[in-house]
């Protein structure tokens, strides 16, 4: 919502890279969708569509507890996550389709959506703390792109470095956020939350319960 607002504050239109949020954040996806009852091999309907994020899913939280009844939070890699842009793996639909997904065009900055938040069946909206564990330096997005002969022979980037990690603590009705961001000027990381600002060992970022995810792709290693 905020960055299509932005896009329109901005005199954005429909057409694409016409504000500076676009040339910012936008990059393409191809969508291949295999209708309900056919072969998950067969070609399917696809079509590129633009976006200014990319969403990922966390698995389910288990339901049991450890020896000493305490909630077991599990660990997950951000590229396990990632596979659903691979191209082949599968996420079937509510009407029984099925969506294959890969990246075409990346953006020079990228934002990554880790979904936490969902609504239940009584509408209630429940958290899941799963902790994603993801590299602050080189994110490789090679396995999870197709670019075109254009962006090949140019050699474009598909490594980002993280520039800040936006963390949510406690319950999703009453919890508070707090943020990570890089300053390239000393090499250093930092937390901020409300006026509170203290320097932070980047190895904490990378097992913290990350919300929203902010990524260079124009550094170099």
């Amino acid at each position: 919502w905020l960055l299509n607002a932005l896009h329109t504050a901005l005199g954005g239109t429909k057409k694409p890279g016409s504000s500076v949020i676009q040339r910012a954040f936008q990059g393409f996806v191809r969508v291949t969708t295999v209708s309900a009852g056919e072969d998950e091999e067969s070609a399917g309907e696809s079509r590129e569509i633009p976006f200014l994020y990319l969403t990922v899913d966390v698995p389910s939280a288990p339901l049991f507890k450890d020896a000493l009844e305490r909630n077991i939070i599990p660990q997950v890699p951000l590229f396990a996550l990632l596979t659903k842009f691979d191209g082949q793996t599968c996420q079937e639909m509510m009407n029984g389709d099925k969506r294959k997904y890969v990246i075409t065009k990346l953006p020079p900055y990228l934002i990554v959506h880790i979904k936490r938040f969902s609504k239940n069946t009584q509408q209630f909206v429940e958290k899941n703390p799963t902790i994603v564990n993801f590299p602050v330096r080189n994110l490789e997005l090679g396995n999870y792109t197709e670019l075109s002969e254009e962006d090949k022979q140019k050699g474009v980037n598909t490594k980002f470095h993280l520039m800040s990690s936006v963390q949510h603590d406690g319950a999703p009705d009453t919890g508070s956020y707090r943020a990570f961001v890089h300053f390239k000027a000393n090499d250093q990381w930092y937390e901020l939350q409300d006026l509170h600002c203290n320097g932070v060992h980047p190895q904490l970022i990378s097992v913290s319960e990350s919300y929203i995810q902010f990524y260079d792709g124009c550094a170099k290693a």
